[in-house]
């Protein structure tokens, strides 16, 4: 037995006795309870999940599921998907990915693992899905959460019934389906920076008990809470950090037969703002030799150097690309088919499509230094279909399915690094040292070939193919009263071609020629756990899982003539114990959750520099990691007008080898994203007006302990620890269906990094960008 694997079965061990001891002193508290079948309407609400492919309570399903209603979440003032990240332990999520700039881009992490690059060439380590269907880029992943009925954070791979690139865990959003019934609503937000947002919702019956639909919509508009100044004449130019935001999604349900329901969904969203404001954060010279050479040959229209630090962190000089678009829909269609009293059939078609622009100005000042500019376009098509039973006397639960997915993404990029050096070389008379031009030994001169290592400036025409097949099975068996197995597998096949040209600008000579590289995976993802039910009101549980992602390419290879070679799939193998409480009458719901994962072949992509000090730009494997952590969340409803809840989270996240030829992190080093400690709290009092209308006090707080926004942990790039406060008060009136409300977000107005990327090695700079200030705000909200 190896060290590991040794000390994985003792966490595991202890962790699994300590869910034990818990349980055995459970019934103690649950004798005092009369139980739920007394009083079903007393205490904290019963709450559905779909976590396993079937409706079941969230208190008993062994996983660590974190699920928010629609409701709550408007509540808490979460209006994308990745504003839920702060109310779920252990779990991060960033937009502006990979130091993109596009707000829509989204780096998902769940207990250390996850993905911050954006590339078509590199997947998520986190599943996104809408209604079952998966949402495979981080371009366009965090979206408005428009009529959503649930949103669940599943922790942990989900390798067996989500499938690939779920080894972190899943996001599963569930939207509100149309019920037959004629009624909607009508929102209308204002506040700080001229904001005006308007949401809305109608449904009603086509046709009585057969056809029913619901049309939801929303706009978002803010001015943007960044400032860029024109350097020589300090005016504001523009504001970058602004909000202009559209969606729409039309539902329609047919109900042909009692056992027979076909859902047709349509959405489209719509983004057209500026990037987030992205702005010089550190520059030393003598980090880099490109830098210094720039600054002496080129230095157009000033030099690069500390004074581009702007003292606000909402301020910047910079000039280059700022804008932020995407287009994106999607056409799906789900039958759900009783079959018979004990099994069922799902079918989920879907087809989908992106397209985005988005850049960011690196330098922060009035330079070509450093810039991108990003056009993507990618469509995907995917087939689901599962059967779900229960058997031996509704003893045995399964789900048996396949997947197919086929993806095409297409990337195109310009970016911009210390430019102008090819051709002030090219209009030197000779070379700079004096050195013959038919024998150059140094850059200069019209047609020295020498000229072109300089010519850093570059396009990349990226295209890939991607297609996925799947089958899986899960089943649940009752071993005996109260004490359920559970065992699972899946098998992936999935291939990438990959085809690239990359060019530099100014001479025009490729850097990669017209290439076609290609490489497929399989993997098997089995799982297993074990359940007891203590009580009616305590369950304990143990598991263990594994998780594949696929590997890849890198998308951005720098050096001349070198196709990308593939780099290897990530794995996780993950054990995992805890229990889920409902005690003193449903008053209180205590669950909580221990982790050990064995983390290989991590995919990392970085901004680094070789022993000439050139540009390298690399993504691959770094290497291996242990995570462990736990999880601990609490709701409380101590007398009805009081609701309580509040979450904790601690992931230590530890390298164990670096892959060969890695130098630029250390088995010390953190990962990005990913603070060690996570937490949440909020508090909602109610006081009642009259019979029908109340008043709701509510105040949320999110902390995140010290973080790095590195791959490399640059102290430049490091948030310590910070808590964010929002506050809300509600008026509600049932009668008249109105609801008016008043908030402030980022009470304190901390000011906070929400993220950058760092080239001190190869350009001797880093930037980045600050989250949101403060925001005030006044809703209306009207149900007809």
């Amino acid at each position: 037995m190896t060290a590991r694997s040794f000390a994985a079965r003792r966490i595991f061990s202890l962790c699994l006795g300590a869910s034990i001891l818990g349980g055995l002193t459970a019934p103690s508290i649950a004798l005092a309870q009369t139980g739920p079948e007394a009083d079903e309407s007393a205490g904290l609400a019963e709450i559905v999940v779909v976590a396993r492919k079937r409706e079941e309570r969230l208190q008993d399903t062994p996983i660590a599921i974190t699920a928010l209603g629609g409701e709550d979440l408007t509540a808490r003032g979460a209006n994308a998907l990745a504003d839920v990240a702060g109310f779920v332990p252990n779990v991060s999520m960033y937009t502006a990915a990979g130091g993109s700039g596009g707000g829509a881009n989204l780096s998902v992490f769940i207990r250390g693992v996850g993905q911050s690059e954006f590339l078509f060439t590199v997947d998520p380590g986190v599943g996104v899905y809408v209604d079952g269907i998966y949402y495979p880029r981080s371009v366009g992943s965090t979206f408005d959460l428009l009529d959503v009925e649930r949103v669940e954070v599943l922790r942990g791979p989900q390798g067996t019934l989500f499938g690939k690139n779920t080894i972190g865990g899943a996001v599963n959003v569930t939207s509100a389906k149309p019920t037959g019934e004629t009624r909607g609503f009508i929102e209308v937000t204002t506040g700080r920076f001229n904001r005006i947002d308007l949401r809305g919702s109608f449904e009603t019956a086509l046709v009585p008990d057969q056809v029913a639909m619901k049309l939801s919509a929303s706009s978002q508009n803010r001015d943007g809470y960044g400032k860029r100044v024109d350097y020589f004449t300090g005016e504001t130019v523009s504001h970058p950090g602004d909000i202009g935001q559209t969606a729409a999604r039309l539902d329609l349900r047919f109900t042909p037969s009692s056992d027979v329901t076909v859902d047709i969904a349509a959405d489209y969203s719509r983004w057209r703002q500026q990037a987030v404001p992205e702005k010089l954060l550190s520059f030393d010279q003598d980090l880099s030799v490109v830098a210094t050479l720039w600054n002496i040959f080129v230095a157009s229209p000033i030099p690069m150097s500390t004074d581009l630090i702007s003292p606000d962190p909402f301020t910047t000089y910079g000039t280059g690309p700022n804008r932020n678009d995407l287009d994106m829909w999607g056409l799906s269609g789900t039958l759900n088919w009783d079959m018979s009293d004990t099994i069922a059939l799902k079918s989920v078609t879907a087809y989908r499509r992106m397209k985005a622009h988005f850049g960011r100005d690196g330098d922060g000042g009035p330079m070509d230094y450093v810039a991108t500019d990003n056009r993507q376009r990618q469509h995907q098509f995917s087939q689901e279909l599962q059967l779900v039973g229960t058997s031996a006397d509704e003893r045995l639960k399964w789900v048996v399915g396949g997947f197919y997915f086929n993806e095409y993404g297409r990337d195109t990029n310009n970016v911009i690094l210390a430019s102008g050096f090819f051709n002030v070389f090219e209009s030197l008379p000779g070379p700079i040292d004096g050195s013959p031009p038919e024998a150059p030994t140094a850059p200069g001169g019209a047609g020295n070939p020498v000229n072109v290592a300089l010519d850093l400036d570059f396009d990349i025409f990226n295209k890939i193919r991607i297609k996925s097949y799947a089958a899986f099975g899960q089943a649940t068996y009752t071993l005996a009263d109260n004490l359920n197995l559970t065992v699972g597998a899946r098998y992936t096949h999935e291939s990438k071609d990959y085809t690239l040209r990359h060019v530099r600008v100014a001479s025009g000579v490729p850097i990669i020629p017209l290439t076609t590289v290609g490489k497929s995976w399989d993997s098997f993802t089995p799982m297993a756990s074990i359940d007891y039910r203590f009580s009616p009101q305590f369950m304990a549980y143990a598991s263990v899982s594994r998780g594949f992602k696929s590997g890849g390419f890198n998308g951005r290879p720098t050096v001349d003539n070198t196709p990308p070679v593939p780099f290897n799939p990530e794995e996780v193998t993950a054990y995992e114990v805890g229990f889920k409480s409902d005690l003193l009458g449903r008053m209180l719901r205590f669950n909580a959750a221990a982790y050990w994962n064995d983390y290989t072949d991590i995919q990392l992509s970085r901004v680094k520099a070789n022993e000439a000090g050139v540009l390298v730009l690399d993504l691959g494997n770094a290497g291996d990691a242990e995570v462990k952590g736990f999880e601990l969340e609490l709701q409380a409803q101590p007398v009805p007008a009081l609701q309580l809840s509040a979450g904790l989270g601690y992931t230590d996240f530890k390298y164990t080898s670096l892959a060969a030829g890695v130098s630029d992190i250390t088995l010390d080093t953190h990962q990005p994203f990913v603070p060690k400690w996570t937490g949440n709290a909020s508090i909602v009092y109610t006081v009642p007006v009259s019979t029908s209308s109340s008043i709701a006090f509510r105040g949320d707080l999110t902390y995140k302990s010290r973080t790095y926004l590195d791959p490399t942990n640059v102290e430049t790039l490091v948030q310590d620890g910070f808590a964010l406060i929002n506050t809300r008060i509600t008026y509600s009136n049932d009668d008249l269906g109105l609801e008016i409300a008043a908030f402030v977000t980022n009470l304190t107005n901390k000011t906070y990094l929400g993220g950058g990327i760092s080239a001190e090695s190869s350009f001797g700079h880093t930037e980045g960008y600050y989250g949101r200030p403060r925001e005030w705000g006044l809703s209306a909200k009207k149900r007809f």
